[in-house]
């Protein structure tokens, strides 16, 4: 009886882990190696952007590959930080959705108490087919066309774009 109890349990939990992802945690932007190299490196990486702003790229790499699961991580991560800004009362603002071809992302500015970090959070298709989680952080107000270049030159693709509002 253990073991029957045991296979339905194994069989309601395994479809719930599938589609959760994993948990994304930084402490600060580490450099590592180039672009090119970045997906043969762990599953979490954080890369400067560039060296003369403060503007820092973090990703994670994804399993999945349908779009509306992709939407639904980027929902998960999304709303992760909301309830840790909201418990930690800090304010925040949710943007506009940009759907590009090759990916797509939501800006998320946090009012933290050392000033407002502007994000762009999303998940963007690599070189080599498969999708990362990213967020795109700086102290200044980032524009779309920041976003789609940064993304670009980090993942080597482009699309065109949809705006939806939230």
């Amino acid at each position: 009886m253990k073991k029957l109890s045991l296979y339905c349990l194994a069989g309601l939990l395994l479809p719930a882990l599938y589609l959760n992802p994993i948990f994304m945690k930084t402490a600060a932007p580490v450099k590592t190696a180039p672009a090119a190299e970045t997906a043969a490196l762990a599953t979490e990486t954080a890369l400067p952007v560039t060296e003369s702003s403060d503007v820092s790229l973090t990703f994670v790499e994804l399993e999945e590959t349908e779009r509306w699961i992709l939407d639904e991580v980027l929902s998960d991560y999304v709303s992760e930080d909301v309830v840790e800004l909201q418990e930690s009362g800090i304010t925040y603002t949710i943007g506009d959705w940009v759907d590009r071809d090759t990916h797509t992302y939501l800006f998320f500015n946090k009012n933290l108490p050392g000033g407002t970090v502007y994000t762009a959070a999303g998940y963007a298709k690599n070189l080599n087919g498969g999708y990362v989680y990213f967020e795109l952080s700086s102290p200044e107000r980032l524009t779309e066309q920041q976003v789609d270049l940064e993304i670009t030159k980090a993942f080597g693709n482009t699309g065109t774009s949809e705006i939806q509002a939230c």
